[in-house]
C-alpha cells in the first residue's frame, strides 16, 4: 500500500511502529525501497524533502501515536537542538520551545496547516491549545527561515499540520484517568463523500481534560499560601473541505480553545491565581493548480482573550495585600500567499506575498485600589519574496537560493494610568513617549545539495533571519520577575547569520544516520538594561527599573547527529545528541547601567542534550521506552545561579482487541526523578495515564 513511517526526516517502514487497528494487512511487510517524503513547509510547495539543502525533521501520525507524551509540544523532545521547557507538565500554563541554542520562544515561528499562530504582542504560543490526536504530522525546519516566512523565524519553523478525513465516515473516541485525579476525553470524527478521491470532507474534534494539580513548591520553602495547581481545558474544533481535479483544493478551518489553570497560590479568592487563553481561530486555504503554475492562498484570523488573576502577600509586617486582573485582546490576520511557476523539469521559481497585522488591548485592573494600568499597540507588516531552485544535475545537485524583503510599522501605541494610588504612582515619573515606528529587514539564503550516490548526500547553506520587537516590550509598562519593566517603543529587530553543513547517510537499508554542524551569529540581540533607578512597586524590596534594548551580539556554535536503526522486523531504534555553545561576544555597555555580560553564556540553554527512544510493535503488543536528558542551565544573564542536569525515562504501553480497542498505559517519568525549574519549582515526578480508545473505519 505505500504506507511509510516519516520520523526525523528519515523514512522507514510504517510496519514497526504504527498500529493501524481495522488494516492490519500493512503492518508486516518487508523492508522495501523508501518512496520520496513530500515536504511542504520548506518552501511552502511540495518538495522532495530529500532534496532539499536544509536541516529538517518530520514527525509522522504514526510516531505521535507510539509516544509516550500528553501535549504535543512533548513530541519535539525527539528533534535534536530542540528545547523544550514545560516543568509543570499538563499543569503548566504555557510550554516554550527553543531551536538551535537561541533561548525564547519567539524567536522560532509555528504553524498550523501553513498559516502563524505566533502572537505578535506576546511572539509565542499557547501550546495547550494543539491536540495531539488531531495532527498528521508535523514538519520542523531547523535553522533561520526568514527568507520564507519572515519575522519570528530566526531559528525555524514548526508547522502542524492537522488530520484531512480519507474513508466515508471515520473517527475515534478516548476516555483517559491519571495521576492528580486528571481525567477526560476526546472525539474525532469526520469522513469524504467519495473515499480516497476528489470529493467534500469535513471532520470534527473535541477535547477535555480537568485534573488537581499538585504543589509546586518544594516543602522546605513553601508556606500557608502555597496551594495545589489544577486544570480544565476544553477544545473544539471543525474542518471543512473540498478537492478538486489537478490537485486543488479549497479548505476552511475553526477552532476554540478555552482552559483555567491555578498558578499554586490562593490567600483569600477561592480558585487563587491562575491563567486562562480562551482563543479563537479561523483558518481558509484555497491551493489551485493552472498548467505549470500553482497558487496558495492563506486568510487567517487569531484572537485570544489573555485572563489572569493574581493576588500576593507581602511578608512585611503589614502583611500587605494585592488583587489584581489582567484582561488583554491580542488579535493576529493575514493574507499570506504564494505562485509557483515550473518553468522546466529541472527549475522552480516561487513568488510570494505577505500580509499581517497585530493588535493588543490589554489591561490591569487591581481590585484592592483604584488603579487600572492599560496599553494599546498595533504592528502591521508587508513582505515580498522570491525563491528560485534549480537542479543542473538530476538527482545529483540542487541549488536553493531566496531573497525575502519585509517592513513593519508599529502605530497607535499608548500606556494609560486611571485612578493612581501609591501602588502605581511611581509609573507616572516615567513617562513613554509614543510615535510611530518603522523597521525594514532584507533576508538572504543560499544552498545546494550533492548526492555523491544513492546512500550519501551533503548539503551547504548560509541563511538570515530576524524577529522584531513584540508589541509587549514596545508599548506595555508593567512588573517583571527581574524588576520594573518600562516600554521602548524604539525597539529595533534581532537580526542572526547562520551557516551549516550537514550530511544524510544510509550506510544499510535499516540505518540512517544525520549529522549537522552550524555557526550562528546574532547582532541587535535585546536584553534588559537599568537605568540605575529602583523603586518599591508594593512588594518586600526595592526593584530595578529596566528597558529592553538592543545592545548585544551572540554566536552559537553548535552540532547535532541523528540516528535510526531498524533493529529487526518489530524492533526500532532512534537517538539524538545535540551541542550548543551559546554565549555574548558583546555587549554594549556606553551610556547605560548595565553589568558586562561580555563572554557570559546565554540563559536557559543546556550544552548538551541526549534523547534516546526504543519502539516495538507486534500484534501481542506495542510499546516504547524514551531517555531524554538535558544538562545544565544558567538562570540567570550573568551567569551566578545554574539548574542542575536532569534525566527522565518516559514509557508507553497499548494492547488492541477486536480491531478496534485500544488500552495504554503511559508512564512518565517511571523513576521518579522530580527536578527544579529556573523558578524554584518542582517536576510532578512520576506520572500515570490509563487511555481507552475505540476507532473505526467505513469505507
Amino acid at each position: 500500500m505505500g504506507k511509510r513511517f516519516a520520523i526525523l526526516g528519515t523514512l522507514l517502514p510504517v510496519s514497526l511502529l504504527a498500529q493501524d487497528s481495522l488494516k492490519t494487512d500493512t503492518l508486516h511487510r518487508p523492508w522495501t525501497k523508501d518512496l520520496p517524503e513530500l515536504f511542504v513547509t520548506a518552501t511552502r510547495t511540495q518538495r522532495n524533502a530529500g532534496e532539499i539543502p536544509v536541516r529538517l525533521a518530520s514527525i509522522s501520525q504514526a510516531t505521535i501515536e507510539i509516544q509516550p507524551v500528553l501535549t504535543t509540544d512533548a513530541l519535539l523532545d525527539l528533534v535534536p537542538g530542540a528545547n523544550l521547557d514545560r516543568p509543570q507538565g499538563i499543569f503548566s500554563k504555557n510550554a516554550s520551545v527553543t531551536l538551535r541554542g537561541l533561548n525564547g520562544s519567539p524567536r522560532i515561528l509555528i504553524l498550523v496547516d501553513g498559516v502563524p499562530v505566533s502572537k505578535t504582542d506576546g511572539g509565542g504560543v499557547n501550546w495547550n491549545r494543539f491536540i495531539p490526536e488531531n495532527i498528521d504530522r508535523i514538519e520542523i525546519i531547523k535553522g533561520p527561515v526568514s527568507t520564507v516566512y519572515g519575522g519570528n523565524a530566526m531559528t525555524g519553523v514548526i508547522n502542524m499540520i492537522t488530520r484531512e478525513p480519507k474513508s466515508k465516515m471515520e473517527g475515534e473516541f478516548k476516555a483517559f484517568y491519571g495521576s492528580y485525579e486528571t481525567f477526560g476525553g476526546m472525539i474525532r470524527l469526520g469522513g469524504r463523500l467519495k473515499p480516497q478521491a476528489n470529493s467534500f470532507y469535513y471532520g470534527f474534534s473535541g477535547f477535555y481534560r480537568q485534573g488537581n494539580g499538585y504543589v509546586i513548591v518544594p516543602e522546605t520553602t513553601r508556606d500557608s499560601l502555597d496551594v495545589r495547581t489544577y486544570l480544565w481545558e476544553l477544545s473544539l474544533g471543525a474542518k471543512v473541505g473540498y478537492r478538486y481535479r489537478n490537485g486543488n483544493y479549497t479548505e476552511v478551518e475553526y477552532s476554540y480553545y478555552n482552559d483555567k489553570r491555578g498558578d499554586g497560590t490562593q490567600i483569600f479568592e477561592p480558585e487563587g491565581g491562575y491563567n486562562r487563553y480562551p482563543t479563537h481561530y479561523l483558518r481558509v486555504t484555497s491551493s489551485n493548480n493552472f498548467g505549470r503554475f500553482n497558487w496558495i492562498i492563506r486568510v487567517f484570523y487569531q484572537n485570544e482573550n489573555y485572563l489572569r488573576q493574581s493576588e500576593t502577600m507581602s511578608a512585611k509586617k503589614e502583611k500587605k495585600y494585592t488583587l489584581y486582573n489582567t484582561d488583554a485582546y491580542r488579535i493576529d490576520q493575514g493574507i499570506w500567499t504564494n505562485l509557483t511557476y515550473h518553468a522546466r523539469r529541472n527549475i522552480d521559481i516561487t513568488l510570494g506575498l505577505d500580509l499581517k497585522k497585530g493588535t493588543v488591548d490589554g489591561r490591569d485592573i487591581y481590585r484592592t485600589s483604584t488603579d487600572i494600568l492599560g496599553n494599546k499597540g498595533k504592528m502591521n507588516f508587508l513582505a515580498i519574496f522570491a525563491e528560485y531552485e534549480w537542479q543542473p544535475v538530476q538527482k545529483k545537485l540542487t541549488i536553493l537560493a531566496g531573497l525575502r524583503y519585509d517592513i513593519a510599522r508599529f502605530f497607535d501605541g499608548t500606556f494609560t494610568i486611571d485612578e493612581p494610588t501609591t501602588l502605581t504612582q511611581f509609573m507616572t515619573l516615567y513617562p513613554t513617549v509614543f510615535e510611530n515606528e518603522t523597521w525594514q529587514a532584507v533576508s538572504p539564503k543560499l544552498g545546494l545539495k550533492y548526492f555523491f550516490g544513492e546512500h550519501i548526500s551533503l548539503y551547504l547553506s548560509y541563511s538570515h533571519g530576524f524577529r522584531p520587537a513584540m508589541l509587549d516590550d514596545i508599548c506595555r509598562n508593567g512588573n517583571i520577575s527581574k524588576g520594573f519593566k518600562l516600554a521602548n517603543p524604539q525597539l529595533k529587530p534581532e537580526n542572526v547569520d547562520n551557516f551549516e553543513i550537514g550530511s544524510d547517510w544510509h550506510p544499510v537499508p535499516s540505518v540512517s544516520i544525520e549529522p549537522s554542524i552550524y555557526y550562528t551569529i546574532g547582532n541587535d540581540f535585546q536584553y534588559f538594561v537599568g537605568n540605575g533607578d529602583s523603586i518599591n512597586t508594593g512588594g518586600d524590596n526595592l526593584k530595578p527599573v529596566l528597558q529592553r534594548q538592543n545592545v548585544s551580539r551572540v554566536r552559537v556554535i553548535g552540532g547535532e547527529i541523528t540516528l535510526s536503526w531498524q533493529i529487526i522486523k518489530h524492533l526500532f531504534l532512534t537517538a539524538n545528541y545535540a551541542y550548543n555553545d551559546s554565549r555574548i561576544v558583546a555587549f554594549d555597555t556606553t551610556g547605560r547601567v548595565a553589568k558586562d555580560l561580555n563572554g557570559k553564556y546565554l540563559m536557559e540553554v543546556p550544552k548538551n542534550q541526549v534523547f534516546a527512544g526504543i519502539y516495538y510493535n507486534s500484534h501481542i503488543l506495542q510499546a516504547s521506552l524514551v531517555f531524554n536528558y538535558k544538562g545544565p542551565q544558567w538562570t540567570d544573564d550573568e551567569n551566578t545561579q545554574e539548574t542542575a542536569g536532569y534525566s527522565t525515562f518516559d514509557l508507553k504501553i497499548g494492547k488492541t482487541f477486536f480491531k478496534a480497542i485500544t488500552a495504554a498505559l503511559i508512564v512518565q517519568d517511571i523513576f521518579d526523578n522530580r527536578y527544579l525549574d529556573s523558578k524554584g519549582n518542582i517536576s510532578p515526578g512520576r506520572f500515570f495515564m490509563l487511555n481507552l480508545s475505540y476507532r473505526f473505519i467505513k469505507s
